[in-house]
């Protein structure tokens, strides 16, 4: 039997706020209908705003559609690409980009670890790379990537920089003037805290002028000069928008730029914090190194003795679901996300399940510990 209002508390999708989920439900509206129009422009200018970006693409798909958008319209068969991966998600650039014939180099680090700058530096010196990638927070390893920084290296070496922000945009800064960003491709089901079914790529006058130097490209639906008249004109046909989607989207927009960018930004450095004291108070750690633990999500090492399988099953008798590890880490950690529209609350109820669960699964825990301490923490601002 399906439950259900479970709380939802893995890196996506996260959970649907009641002003979201109301627009989700609208009647649908038809596609080139002027009030969707209007809700359609109103939804871009806004990502504009967030990412700071020049051009902004929004449509039906996933975030693994966006990546694959971004290496169609900026690289071409046999160009050099520089992968900077911390896990199984920047791991993903790698047969996507053989896919097109592109030549791609990784650099990769254990889990939780970050690829040191260095490294990426000497690359980016020994060899002109057409494109860099760096996954910005990898959901595999709850390690948060140095975009600021490998922007800056990518501006010193003149290499497009393409920035994965799946599971960071609009959890996390990323200001695309100011970070030397040229590509950024996210989806809408994780900070953003809509249903999963939209593909978001924002991009600058220089990765446009990139795909017009290349001519066509491997894709049409994934072609950016096929759907650019479209985001400029949303009356006009190409392929049929997911219009509920879009509408909530959105809704969820102006809840983010409501709140305030750089408030926003600070409640996930606020709930990062306050959720990791409670795991601490537990005896918990985390697989992330100190250095790199991300706002957005928690990668979270078992106990010797906790069995994966039984601890999220026994998490779900207490109606949060928690996502267990893929890759390298599967099954030997279980992942948590705390992003999008969430707060204190839904952070209380998912400590005191974990509390519960290891108990459940004969690990000893003090009862109460792991919320105490991040009401402590959280009250500290």
């Amino acid at each position: 039997m399906i439950k259900q209002n479970p709380l939802v508390m893995i890196p996506g999708p996260t959970p649907v706020a009641e002003p979201i989920r109301q627009a989700m439900s609208v009647q649908t509206y038809g596609h080139t209908y002027g009030g969707f129009v209007s809700i359609y422009k109103e939804c871009l200018a806004g990502l504009k705003t967030i990412f700071q970006a020049d051009h902004m693409i929004v449509i039906g798909g996933a975030g693994t559609l966006s990546m694959e958008m971004a290496l169609i319209n900026t690289l071409k068969a046999g160009d050099d690409l520089l992968v900077i991966s911390h896990g199984l998600f920047g791991d993903r650039f790698v047969p996507m980009a053989k896919a097109f014939g592109i030549q791609v180099e990784a650099l990769t680090c254990p889990p939780g670890e970050r690829v040191p700058l260095a490294e990426i530096e000497a690359k980016l010196a020994a060899k002109k790379y057409a494109a860099v990638t760096l996954t910005h927070v990898d959901t595999s390893s709850g390690t948060l990537g140095q975009a600021k920084e490998v922007g800056e290296l990518a501006k010193k070496y003149d290499t497009l920089y393409i920035l994965d922000g799946v599971c960071a945009s609009a959890g996390i800064p990323e200001p695309m003037k100011e970070y030397g960003v040229d590509v950024i491709v996210t989806t809408c089901q994780k900070a953003f805290g809509t249903p999963p079914g939209l593909t978001m790529v924002a991009f600058s006058d220089k990765a446009l002028a990139r795909r017009e130097a290349l001519g066509s490209v491997a894709g049409y639906y994934t072609d950016w000069k096929n759907w650019l008249p479209i985001m400029e004109n949303p009356s006009l046909y190409f392929a049929t928008p997911p219009v509920n989607h879009i509408v909530a989207l959105n809704e969820s927009i102006k809840i983010i730029l409501q709140e305030g960018l750089e408030a926003r930004y600070a409640r996930h450095e606020r709930i990062g914090r306050s959720f990791r004291a409670g795991l601490a108070a537990l005896g918990l750690q985390t697989v992330t190194q100190a250095s790199a633990l991300a706002p957005t999500l928690s990668v979270i090492l078992y106990p010797e003795g906790v069995e994966d399988a039984a601890f999220r099953a026994a998490m779900e008798q207490y109606d949060v679901f928690v996502a267990g590890g893929v890759g390298a880490l599967k099954g030997k950690i279980f992942r948590v996300g705390h992003m999008g529209n969430i707060c204190i609350n839904e952070l209380v109820m998912t400590l005191y399940a974990i509390e519960r669960a290891l108990t459940t699964v004969g690990f000893a825990v003090t009862a109460g510990a792991g919320v105490g301490a991040a009401w402590q923490e959280w009250h500290k601002g």
